[in-house]
């Protein structure tokens, strides 16, 4: 893989985090947040740096726990 792709991969991830902390509501900030931790996590296994996998694993994990407790609360 290129150089420039994973780069792009890398800042297209960082933006959606950023992006993530401007938004209001719970739960579009989780799914916000949850796609630019995917985006991460596939830079680190890209890259293979084992770090950045670990924390995007324990963060993609947070989210859908979160974001499934926040769609099982609307439904009651």
């Amino acid at each position: 893989m290129s150089i420039e792709l994973i780069d792009t991969i890398g800042w297209v991830a960082t933006f959606f985090i950023i992006v993530s902390f401007l938004i209001d509501n719970i739960f579009w900030l989780r799914v916000v947040n949850l796609i630019g931790a995917s985006l991460w996590l596939a830079y680190g296994v890209i890259d293979l740096s084992y770090s950045i996998i670990f924390l995007n694993i324990v963060i993609v994990s947070i989210q859908i726990y979160k974001i499934i407790f926040i769609l099982s609360r609307k439904k009651n």
